[in-house]
This record gives structure tokens, sequence and C-alpha cells, in this order.
């Protein structure tokens, strides 16, 4: 329809069935958010035209002052289609301020944050909002001077769920595929009279030189641009939907383990995977663990990317919107700053002033399905040589004789110190050992030690004291094992 002249009933009619097509088919109420504007205002009389059970919601930005009169304009209008009003309000600049956030962001946040809450309160069917056809052109404009891959190329979807708001409530745009001079007609027919909202035409806004300076310009070298672009948008979102069916099996495959606060992933199968989707799963792993967060740059994935082939010395590393690296062993963790990542893998006290005693013989359970045991044997069948060839970082042989029992097992305290196997009796810190050892930073803290007389003899999975070491003069060997049942 774009660029002809048609009646206002073939107009009507195609925005009815644009409605109708986009809208979910059930009887549960649509919450839609209303500025005033020409958008909202055709989409709250196309639902009331329809008979779909509508509550209209607005929010007060507090940036303009004439925004308390225009929430009142719009209460009027939810009152003569007999629909129910929601009233929200937030102060935008103190949020972008707290956040770091520009203004347009940060409306957008806000106002979408209450329109689910409503629509949750509610158990609305679905929220709609009133964006057209020229505002998905302008989007696109935006993304592509921005940066963006094939989602920023392929605008917004008329039917998007999940959501950055709710896994369950899907957010319509029903007149996406409608062209604004085509909503402004009906407007005008239906005698409605929109809210023209000053700030649309303030050219400070990145939109509104959009679409104020950047599309005039564009049409002067290829008229009809505008319709070019949406058609490429349609084209796009085909194959994003394609590529993202793709993602989310892998999403669904490919994670070791995750929860709502981290994603595990394996380096080698991440590293295996094409560039693309390698890219792809670092987006679907910050949407997993922010949502709202929707400022992600290329600059950003391509550092997770790096961080996943090359980890840095210290195993982790910042990267955007509260999410950091980690890496312990072989897996790499996507995860908010302050997560619990899971270290079953490794051996762990429950807490860092955890400590227990070790019965001689006998064993005791520590977390993650981790047995630490310990049992006297002679040392004439065994002999000094075997005792070193049979002993694993896991399992060691000591000289009985240079302990004094109970052993205590408990986490390394600030400043303390180790001689280990190999270093004729030289002391370091336990701190720098486990550095040296590449022991991951996250399990360093509650690594569980076995002590005797106050002394680590033993770092289990690493070293043993040169202090408790078999030699040809031991007469009795204690043997330490830790494994994991």
């Amino acid at each position: 329809l774009y660029e002809t002249n048609i009646p206002y009933i073939i107009i009507s009619l195609m925005i009815l069935e644009h409605i109708k097509q986009i809208l979910p088919k059930n009887n549960r109420k649509i919450l839609v958010g209303v500025s005033g504007g020409p958008d909202s205002l055709c989409l709250v009389d196309g639902l009331s035209r329809l008979a779909y059970p509508t509550v209209v919601a607005y929010f007060n930005h507090q940036l303009r002052p004439e925004a308390e009169a225009e929430a009142q304009g719009v209460e009027r209008v939810a009152a003569s289609c007999n629909f129910p009003f929601r009233l929200g309000s937030g102060d935008v600049r103190q949020y972008a301020r707290a956040h770091s956030l520009s203004i347009e962001e940060a409306a957008r946040l806000l106002r979408y944050q209450f329109l689910f809450e409503q629509a949750q309160n509610l158990n609305a069917g679905a929220v709609a909002v009133g964006h057209n056809a020229n505002d998905q052109v302008e989007t696109i404009l935006m993304n592509l001077l921005r940066g963006t891959g094939l989602a920023g190329l392929s605008g917004m979807s008329p039917f998007t769920l999940p959501n950055p708001w709710s896994e369950t409530i899907p957010l319509v745009r029903p007149l996406l595929g409608v062209w604004r001079k085509d909503i402004l007609a009906y407007c005008q027919e239906r005698n409605l009279n929109p809210i023209h909202d000053a700030s649309n035409t303030n050219t400070a806004f990145l939109r509104n030189r959009v679409r104020h300076e950047l599309l005039p310009i564009l049409e002067n070298y290829r008229a009809g641009v505008s319709q070019r672009l949406w058609q490429t948008a349609n084209i796009l979102a085909e194959d994003q939907a394609a590529l993202q069916e793709r993602v989310e099996e892998l999403w669904n495959d490919f994670p070791s383990k995750r929860a709502a606060d981290y994603v595990a992933l394996d380096r080698a199968k991440f590293l295996n995977l094409p560039t693309g989707l390698q890219r792809r799963l670092i987006r679907r792993a910050f949407r997993h663990l922010r949502p709202n967060f929707t400022e992600l740059s290329f600059d950003v994935v391509e550092e997770a990317r790096k961080l996943m082939a090359h980890p840095p010395q210290s195993k982790e590393a910042d990267l955007a919107g509260g999410v950091k690296f980690s890496c312990i062993g072989d897996t790499a963790y996507l995860a908010a700053w302050n997560a619990t990542l899971p270290l079953e893998r490794w051996p762990q006290m429950e807490d860092s002033s955890t400590l227990v005693k070790l019965p001689l013989p006998g064993g005791i359970d520590l977390p993650g399905g981790w047995r630490l045991s310990a049992e006297f044997r002679e040392n004439s069948p065994l002999g000094h040589e075997q005792a070193l060839r049979d002993s694993t970082p896991f399992c060691v042989y000591l000289d009985a004789g240079k302990i004094l029992p109970p052993l205590v097992i408990r986490p390394r305290r600030d400043g303390e110190r180790f001689s280990p196997l190999g270093m004729d009796g030289q002391s370091t810190k336990i701190s720098d050992f486990m550095v040296n050892e590449k022991i991951p930073r996250q399990a360093r803290l509650r690594w569980p030690l076995v002590i005797s007389q106050g002394e680590v003899i033993w770092i289990p999975g690493y070293r043993l004291s040169h202090v408790v070491r078999v030699t040809e003069r031991t007469e009795r060997v204690l043997r330490l094992s830790l494994e994991r049942g």
C-alpha cells in the first residue's frame, strides 16, 4: 500500500486484518501501551472495533511537563472504548544516570518493565505496542549506524516470545507492516485526535535524526528506499529465524551446565564451532544472563571469543553488563560477577573456615562426592622406591613416624607456608604454590589441606611435603588418598 492513494475503507480493513493476524487468538486480555500518538490510537481503535478484551496502559517518563495532561487524554480514550486504564511513571533521567544508559534506552526499559508487570498482574495474553513500518526502517538504519549483524538488520519482530521481559507473555507489534501515512489516514477518517509529541522533532535523539535528516537524503538517492529497506528486513528475518533455530539447538545441547547466573561451556567444543555460531552462542548466553542488556557490542563478543581461545593468566576478565569470563580447567564460564561457580570437579571444603579431623585409619566425606581416606601399611614389603613409584597427585605415601594423629583437614590460611617435595626442604607460600600450579582461582580458597601438628603435609591433587617423605629409614607408611566417587 506504500505510495498509493486508496480509499479509506481499504486502509481500514487492511489495518484491522494486520491486527488480527498478529494478535494471539485467545480470550485473554491484550495490554496495549498507548502514548496518545497516532500509532497507538489507531491500535486501540482497531482493538475496540475487533472487540478484543483490552487494557490501556500509559507510562509517564517524567521528561516533559505536558505528560500528565497526555495521560489524562489517554485515560479518556480508554473510557470511550470501555477499556480499563493503567497508569505508571518513573524517573527516566535518574535511572539513566544510575545505569549509565542513554535517555532513550532508559525510557524504553522502564516503559516495558511497567507494561509487562501490568500484563503479569492481569494474566494478559500479550503486550501490544504501536510500532509501524516507518519505525522498522528507522530501527534498521539506527542498528546499521551503530554496527550490527543479521539480527539488527532484521529489525523488530511482529511477535516476540520469549522476550527480555517475559517467557510466557508475547510482545506483539500488529502495525509493523503498516506505513505511517496509512495510519494517519485512518486516524483522520475515524476522527481520532492524536497527541503530537514535540520531542519527536528533537534531533538530539538518533531516531529523530534518522527520520528527519538521513531518510530524506536516502530518498533523494533512490525513491522508495524505505520500502526496499522494509522488504530487506523481512527477507533477513527469515534467514535470522533459521539460524536462530540452530542456535537454540546448540543452546539446549551445548552448555555443560547453566544456572540463572552462569553458563558453562566446554572450550574445545566451542572452539570447534564456526565463527558465526560462536558469536551467536555468546550472544545467547548474554541474553540468558542479562535479558534486558541491549548494548552488547561486536567488540565485546569478539573479546569473549578471544578469551575462549586464550584465557588470561588470571583466568578471569570483565566483559560487559556485569558479565565476566572465567576459566576453570577446560571449562569456560560466562557469569554474573557475584555468581558462585560450580566447583564439584575440584575437592572443596564446606567453607573457608571448616576444620575436620581425619581418623587414622579411616576417612571423611567432602562436598561434591569426594572422599579422603587414610590407611597404614608396613614399609618393609613396599620399599622406599616403590612408595615413590606408586604415589600420584591424589594418592601419596608418607612416613607415619613423622606425624602425630589426628590429622586435620582444613583450607589454607593467610600467609601459610609449605615445603613441597622436590625442593630440598625449602618452603614457599601456599598461595604462590597454588598460583604456580594453576589451581583455579575460584577453587583455592576452600581447597582441602592435610595438616599435622599445625604444618601442611599434603596439598591433595598436587604435592606431598618434604618433611613427611618416605625414606630408607621409614618403618611404617601412611597411605592417603582423595577420590571422587
